[in-house]
């Protein structure tokens, strides 16, 4: 059993989307995959998952904050 705590987990997650190395060109789901499949042995159905839920969040989110989908101006 691991020793990582649920912190740990949420900072290597925001790791794969903060570039710090200005020399890699991978993207922030190619690295969340590399951490799901390489360091949590998961495979691509999980990471399909993952990736499927956080562009469903993102997308409802934008829909329900942004000012482009807000009904007032009529």
């Amino acid at each position: 059993m691991s020793e990582e705590t649920l912190y740990d987990l949420r900072c290597y997650v925001s790791d794969c989307f903060n570039h710090r190395e200005s020399y890699t060109a991978d993207s922030g789901y190619m690295r969340l995959s590399k951490l799901m499949k390489e360091e949590y042995d998961l495979d691509n159905n999980a990471v399909d998952e993952v990736v499927s839920e956080i562009e469903d969040f993102v997308s409802k989110f934008i829909k329900e904050h942004s000012p482009k989908f807000n009904d007032d101006d009529e």
